[in-house]
């Protein structure tokens, strides 16, 4: 598992996006109010430096500049 010093780029496949549920507004705000606190506690899940899970984390991280670790993935 990889923790960058800053929020690295990720690329984003709108295929494996939307095999995700979407989280509802209170779960969303949830999540953001956490990260703000605590950080990100669960690493981006990537493959070839693509997103397969965490996507909201990814996007909040970004938003506030917050540092997260990948767990990269192969198949």
């Amino acid at each position: 598992m990889m923790k960058p010093d800053r929020p690295m780029r990720l690329e984003v496949d709108a295929e494996f996006k939307r095999l995700i549920r979407p989280l509802r507004k209170e779960e969303y705000r949830i999540l953001e109010n956490s990260i703000r606190k605590d950080g990100c506690r669960d690493p981006i899940i990537v493959w070839n430096n693509t997103i397969i899970d965490g996507h909201n984390r990814y996007l909040l991280c970004h938003r506030y500049n917050i540092p997260f670790a990948i767990e990269e993935k192969f198949f």
